[in-house]
């Protein structure tokens, strides 16, 4: 092992030498090795992994494959795409607890009254805050209209408590209606292929398209893709029961605005995080309305309890994984904050396929090892669950067994962002996270500490998951792990394109080894991906939560306009460059400039609460790196292919 470290850290020095004195652009002279291959078994990435991404001058280099594709910029994610920290509404109506009976009608009744009154500037039109105390709720609590906020006095001692009775459901539901509608012509995507991170296409015309306009860019799953990448050929578990072949569906649709028109030729507000391929897919773009979606909308400041739902009928079946806190459906620019859920089967909850733009920040799922049944075989829940797409779930932490920590669902179109969260394995069955199933591309998964792994199940990963379930193939394409900290993990790279991991703390799971890893063992800079991009981009992390008031107003006044949206640059993804970079796990820190410091805001406000730079708001990223490390996890027996096809007893 010593003599391997040795020649690993050679090969990382020579390459660095290399990279300053002839740059990147001799780096990516012959990289056919990190090409797309569509082969079902693509091997290991070539060994110049490390120049994907760097940190040189305090920014990010990036590198790019053969075709072009390069690591997502997942700085879109969250509310208002990262561009403003989330408002904080004015009080419209007060509530009291009151000593007994249901509060669901007259909590109901005061959010429809907020949503009667008329939207500000801003979009908001006031909160209900629910001061501290207990109350109770036998039916959900529903959001309907934009601009509204239920608010409490604090998810802590002292705080707004929330105890759910009667069905197993989301405690409160953010919804508008429908879903994204098509308005005028298709336009057939003419580029041969447009690789991960492009903003720019081609199309056969773009008349009708204008600038600031909504459009879809969708990328079919087609027959020719699906047998290039295996899943038309899932094997039958090892039980003799069959599994599911894909079939051609309508594949991701990616919600983007038109920045700029030129002749067929327009560019998009945000990198795509999956490519165009001319030979595997007829990808178009479409503009659309969404005239049921709600916006400005948000809960905070509670603590709840969902233990009564476990005495309900049929919830050991199925009544476990409806039983959450909140749910986001129908909106953009939504959020949760300052939540603390315990005895929820589904944890916090669900961001729906037609969300964006969410963010949720500072929660806790914990006690879900009491309100998940604890045997085997299970399909497990998840606490925190993504399948729409620009969302963000920033500082929180899960407890509780025989779950998925972080997950995301079939067909997701990213980016997507799990960031500082942790999880902690309280019980004697298994707790993971990862994609899910069925291709969600471009989900990072940032800082990312699991606790008391029970095993080599117990892991963070990035493959495919065969015939678990129904056949839930290759889950994940173009994901990153960055400075993970886990008891396991593997990483493979999908036919057709690519998985990341950087800096990653764990036991490596044997056979699922073939994705790019760069930096194992050791974190690597900056401290956070999410934190460095945003911050270059020009973005704004989380607010802190508001300090609840119960003096009522009878208008909204307008919050703060926040920073300037910063569009990106027009064009494809960037060619290479000359200039010369620290490799990742290096010991160089970003230079004291501005980005530097926005980045160490970011990460500060993604601390637990009590942390020295939570506290501050201040410091740099190597500042953030010592408060954000977690200690390394003890390794153990690694397990291959067999053990994966034992997953099988996932639904979906």
């Amino acid at each position: 092992m010593p003599q391997h470290r040795a020649r690993r850290r050679t090969a990382l020095r020579a390459a660095v030498a290399v990279s300053a004195l002839a740059g990147l652009g001799a780096a990516w002279a012959a990289p056919a090795a990190l090409a797309a291959d569509p082969r079902p078994n693509p091997g290991k990435a070539a060994p110049d992994a490390t120049d994907w991404l760097k940190l040189a001058g305090g920014r990010l280099v990036y590198g790019q494959d053969a075709q072009g594709n390069r690591i997502p910029d997942f700085s879109y994610a969250g509310y208002r795409n990262g561009t403003q920290p989330l408002p904080t509404a004015k009080v419209a109506v007060t509530l009291d607890p009151a000593p007994n009976g249901d509060d669901s009608d007259r909590i109901q009744q005061a959010l429809d009254k907020v949503a009667a009154l008329p939207q500000g500037q801003d979009g908001l039109r006031g909160a209900v805050l629910l001061t501290a105390g207990t109350y109770r709720v036998g039916k959900p609590l529903r959001i309907k209209a934009s601009g509204v906020v239920l608010r409490g006095a604090g998810s802590g001692t002292g705080g707004t408590r929330l105890v759910a009775s009667g069905q197993p459901r989301p405690l409160v539901e953010l919804s508008g209606e429908g879903a994204p509608q098509k308005s005028g012509a298709e336009h057939a995507v003419t580029d041969a292929y447009v690789p991960v991170g492009a903003t720019t296409l081609t199309l056969d015309s773009a008349a009708g398209l204008k600038v600031g306009q909504s459009i879809v860019v969708q990328r079919p799953q087609e027959d020719a893709w699906i047998k290039a990448i295996g899943m038309d050929r899932i094997p039958d578990r090892d039980n003799g029961t069959a599994s599911k072949p894909w079939t051609p569906n309508d594949g991701l649709q990616f919600q983007r605005t038109v920045t700029a028109v030129d002749g067929n030729r327009i560019t998009l507000d945000i990198p795509l995080t999956n490519a165009l391929e001319k030979e595997y897919t007829h990808a178009k773009v479409w503009a659309y309305d969404f005239p049921g979606r709600i916006g400005q909308v948000g809960v905070e400041g509670f603590s709840a309890d969902g233990s009564a739902f476990v005495q309900t009928p049929g919830y050991d079946e199925h009544g476990y994984s409806a039983s959450r806190f909140v749910h986001f459906a129908a909106v953009q620019d939504a959020w949760a904050r300052d939540i603390a859920a315990d005895g929820f089967g589904a944890g916090i909850g669900s961001i729906g396929s037609t969300a964006s733009r969410v963010t949720v920040t500072d929660t806790s799922a914990t006690g879900m090892e009491k309100a998940i049944p604890q045997r085997a075989p299970f399909a497990q829940p998840g606490a925190y669950s993504i399948d729409g797409q620009q969302s963000l779930v920033v500082n929180c932490k899960v407890s509780g067994s025989n779950l998925h920590a972080w997950l995301t669902g079939p067909r997701v179109a990213g980016p997507n962002v799990f960031s500082h969260c942790t999880s902690d394995n309280v019980g004697g069955f298994r707790l993971d996270a990862g994609p899910h199933q069925r291709w969600a591309t471009g989900t990072l998964y940032d800082n990312i500490t699991m606790l008391h792994s029970r095993g080599p199940n117990d892991d963070l990963a990035l493959t495919n998951r065969g015939n678990a379930g129904s056949g839930q193939g290759w889950a994940g394409a173009n994901q990153v792990m960055w400075n993970a900290n886990v008891g396991y993990y593997g990483v493979e790279n999908p036919p057709t394109a690519h998985n990341w991991a950087f800096g990653t703390r764990g036991t490596p799971v044997e056979g699922r080894q073939s994705g790019v890893l760069v930096s194992t063992g050791t974190p690597v800079q900056p401290e956070s991906l999410y934190a460095q991009q945003l911050a270059e981009r020009g973005g704004a992390a989380p607010a802190p939560k508001p300090a609840p008031t119960s003096a009522p107003a009878t208008t909204p006044a307008a919050a703060p306009s926040g920073s300037p949206t910063a569009r990106p640059t027009s064009g494809t993804t960037p060619g290479p460059t000359t200039a010369p970079a620290t490799t990742p796990g290096g010991t160089a820190t970003p230079s004291a400039g501005g980005s530097s410091t926005s980045a160490a805001a970011v990460v500060a406000a993604a601390q637990p609460p009590g942390s020295s730079l939570a506290a501050t708001g201040s410091g740099d990223l190597s500042t953030a790196l010592t408060v954000a490390g977690g200690a390394l996890l003890a390794g153990g027996l690694a397990v291959g292919m067999a053990r994966e096809r034992r997953r099988g007893r996932h639904t979906g």
